[in-house]
């Protein structure tokens, strides 16, 4: 049996394992509250955007921009965004895995990983990532998602890329963190089966044109696209992490309790000892005295 000090000394590592994932729990919570209010806002500023790129398309004025068009390329590019840290639970294996069931099949694939943990797990792989960009996952910022945006502009622009696909794990209010495939280029009319019409009473004049005005529309679109991207892989990572802590810390409470009453039952024993101890000394002495006598 283990002594009261051991004991001790292992409740106060558990104390202060405790003391860590606990306030790891909160501060994920935090993040995650905020990452919430930007995933709504995001999503209502998509909605807007897309209903008036709706309203264009459907316009009797027919529009040509690059963005509707599968890219002059040969590749497709996959962006795959993962976290830059562990302790999350499930959430990197899971959006890693049904990245390389998408991707491994393919000849033509073009790799980007977003996140220290993801280039590892595709390079362990024997897929080495064609652009690698740690760090974006943790700072889901518009200025982030606006840099990244002309990056696969670039791309597309270029006889490299002929469409570009995000993998992520979506997350809304409404639906529990699930790893997606969404392709982001080309524009598909049908991307927007389930945006309403403004339906205004009368006929919409564009200015300059209907095409010039689409032209000012798909770059904040596919802003909004990446952020949504970004920000609800966000939100994903910090909520498996809280319930990763959360139960972490409720392990921890478990073990103390176990820990006290072996603690209790130890003390409780050299207590025994001791006294036991004390009266056989004290029988002891008392039989030599009356030996002598």
């Amino acid at each position: 049996m283990q002594s009261t000090n051991e004991i001790r000394h292992h409740m106060n590592a558990v104390m202060q394992t405790r003391k860590i994932t606990n306030a790891m729990e909160l501060i994920s919570s935090a993040r995650l509250q905020k990452a919430m209010k930007h995933i709504y806002y995001n999503n209502e500023y998509l909605s807007r955007v897309k209903s008036a790129m709706k309203d264009i398309l459907a316009s009797p004025h027919p529009v040509e921009h690059i963005y509707l068009n599968t890219g002059i390329g040969k590749r497709r590019l996959y962006i795959v965004i993962a976290g830059d840290k562990g302790m999350v639970g499930s959430y990197n294996s899971d959006v890693l895995n049904f990245a390389y069931n998408e991707i491994a099949p393919l000849d033509d694939a073009m790799l980007a990983t977003i996140g220290i943990v993801a280039g590892s797990f595709f390079r362990s792989r024997g897929i080495t990532p064609d652009i690698e960009i740690p760090g974006l996952s943790q700072d889901p910022s518009l200025f982030n998602a606006r840099a990244l945006m002309e990056e696969i502009i670039g791309l597309y622009s270029t006889d490299e890329v002929k469409s570009v696909y995000f993998i992520y794990t979506s997350f809304t209010a409404e639906s529990a963190p699930k790893p997606v495939l969404k392709r982001f280029l080309p524009i598909r009319i049908h991307d927007y089966e389930d945006v309403e019409l403004s339906e205004p009473e009368h006929e919409i004049l564009y200015v300059p044109s209907a095409n010039e005005v689409f032209e000012q529309l798909v770059p904040q679109y596919l802003v909004g696209i990446i952020f949504g991207a970004l920000v609800q892989s966000f939100a994903s990572e910090h909520f498996a992490r809280m319930n990763a802590m959360q139960s972490a810390t409720d392990n921890a409470d478990e073990l103390l309790e176990k820990l006290k009453q072996k603690y209790n039952t130890a003390r409780q024993t050299a207590i025994t000892q001791e006294i036991a101890e004390i009266a056989g000394g004290l029988a002891a002495e008392h039989g030599d005295n009356g030996y002598g006598k």
